[in-house]
């Protein structure tokens, strides 16, 4: 190896080296996106935008959110791999990012190994919720309504897939309980069912349903938390009505692709805690009955994974499908 070639080679190594520092000290270089892959106006719309603007003061950039939705929030997420890997394109991941892949096996792409987690911003309880004239008081009693009642019991949800569906099958599958499913094409529409009286029941995420507890529409059976929600306190969780460790979360947060450097995820990270740390935000997730995940990257991490696993299972055992 001649001088210049030997020097051209310290320079390269040099240069390679020196990428991951150069790019967390130049990021962000231009507007940020944040793709939600939900409507407008919703409640992980609006917290996207509140998240938004702290991050943006952060920053010192813009954070433009930008609504994707579609297929079950594969459009969004289609959206956000076809950007280059430097951080400055964010999605705003739900629980899908865990359950995509077992419910829709046709996509071109695998969630978990095509995103990293940045942090996870908030997450929701489900509520029980019934029509007001349901005979049965609480958990005990629908087990036992719908092991008498031997699968004609229905229960409404959002759409197969959902949350309010995965976690009533998983309901089912803990004690027993048969029921039928009864999809409707989003939350309000199957909440409109149960009020109605044509479904009786409904796991619905409590910052949807939240509104209709209080003004007696419809009423809880039980909270799927290991404690009480600030909200309603009068409530009891799954867990104190015998059915031992229940829990069932909606959560959202920030992923990145796949090949973004680590130490531009460290800054993203550290920005969005700073965010999520603002009064105005906390207050904004108080109002929804939501609550703050915060933390390292490793932290929302490791709950995308867990969640792979348990509704993975759930998934495969109640046969699920989604076309």
């Amino acid at each position: 190896m001649n001088r210049r070639t030997a020097v051209a080679a310290l320079l390269a190594l040099g240069a390679a080296c020196g990428a991951p520092a150069a790019w967390a000290q130049d990021f962000p270089s231009k507007p940020i996106r944040l793709v939600v892959p939900f409507p407008a106006g919703g409640p992980s719309d609006t917290t996207a935008r509140s998240i938004a603007e702290g991050l943006g003061k952060v920053l010192g950039q813009p954070v433009v959110v930008e609504n994707r939705p579609g297929a079950g929030a594969i459009v969004g997420s289609e959206a956000v791999l076809g950007q280059p890997a430097d951080g400055h394109t964010l999605l705003m991941a739900s629980n899908v990012i865990a359950t995509g892949k077992w419910l829709y096996p046709q996509m071109n792409f695998d969630p978990m190994k095509d995103f990293r987690a940045v942090a996870g911003v908030f997450r929701s309880p489900h509520q029980v919720a019934v029509t007001p004239g349901f005979q049965a008081k609480g958990i005990q009693d629908l087990v036992a309504l719908a092991k008498q009642q031997d699968g004609k019991l229905n229960y409404a949800s959002g759409g197969s897939g959902t949350m309010p569906h995965l976690g009533a099958e998983r309901f089912k599958q803990l004690t027993g309980a048969p029921m039928t499913h009864i999809p409707y094409r989003g939350s309000a529409p199957a909440n409109t069912a149960v009020v109605a009286g044509e479904v009786p029941v409904h796991f619905d995420i409590e910052f949807s349903v939240g509104q209709l507890l209080k003004s007696g529409r419809l009423r809880s059976l039980g909270v799927t938390a290991l404690k009480r929600s600030p909200q309603f306190p009068d409530v009891p969780t799954l867990d104190e009505q015998g059915i031992k460790g229940f829990e069932l979360y909606s959560w959202f947060g920030i992923v990145v692709r796949t090949g973004t450097p680590d130490a531009v995820i460290a800054r993203l990270n550290q920005a969005l805690n700073e965010a999520m740390d603002a009064p105005e935000f906390k207050q904004r997730l108080a109002g929804l009955g939501a609550e703050k995940i915060g933390g390292a990257p490793a932290v929302f991490q490791k709950m995308i994974n867990d969640d792979y696993q348990l509704w993975g299972e759930v998934i495969r055992k109640a046969n699920i499908k989604v076309d």
